[in-house]
């Protein structure tokens, strides 16, 4: 995943821009994960690496990297590449993911840990309300393909909600 985040940023930061065109964002969302038929409680660190072209589209590289507690901890780390549209103070983005993830899932009968990678998309929107700081709204939707026991519809939905923090970089 991080490896797929350091060349989506080594592309973007490699294109020339205009001033203030490079952005950082990073913050901490929770919400909920639907993982297998039971609806989890996940902490959500993200980070986004967003190179503005002239007018107010942009490329952005986004991970988040999610924590999901309940009888033993999971893991759900997604990367990102979206096109999204910005204005002073919101951001709305659309776009790829793919995720890895170490999970503790359940159905009506049986519990498992489940390790994977799905492919999948995502979409986000923030609101900057006083100067850099914001809140970013994030919904993630996956497909984990294969067959399991425990995950019998293939799918990993997640929403999440928190504060985003962003910073701006002069190119040259």
């Amino acid at each position: 995943m991080l490896v797929l985040c350091g060349c989506a940023c080594a592309l973007v930061s490699g294109v020339p821009a205009p001033a203030d065109a490079l952005e950082f964002s990073g913050g901490v969302s929770v919400g909920g994960i639907q993982v297998g038929v039971e609806p989890r409680l996940a902490v959500s660190p993200f980070a986004g690496w967003l190179w503005r072209s002239e007018g107010d589209f942009r490329l952005e590289a986004h991970n988040m990297l999610s924590i999901v507690p309940s009888d033993g901890v999971g893991f759900y780390d997604r990367t990102a590449v979206t096109l999204g549209y910005a204005t002073k103070t919101t951001t709305v983005s659309l776009g790829p993911s793919l995720a890895i993830y170490l999970m503790p899932v359940c159905n009506i009968v049986l519990c498992n840990r489940v390790v994977g990678v799905a492919p999948g998309g995502r979409a986000q929107s923030d609101w900057y309300f006083a100067g850099p700081l914001g809140v970013s709204s994030s919904v993630h939707v996956d497909w984990t393909g294969g067959s399991s026991r425990v995950l019998p519809g293939s799918l990993v939905v997640m929403v999440t909600t928190g504060p985003v923090w962003r910073f701006r970089a002069k190119s040259k």
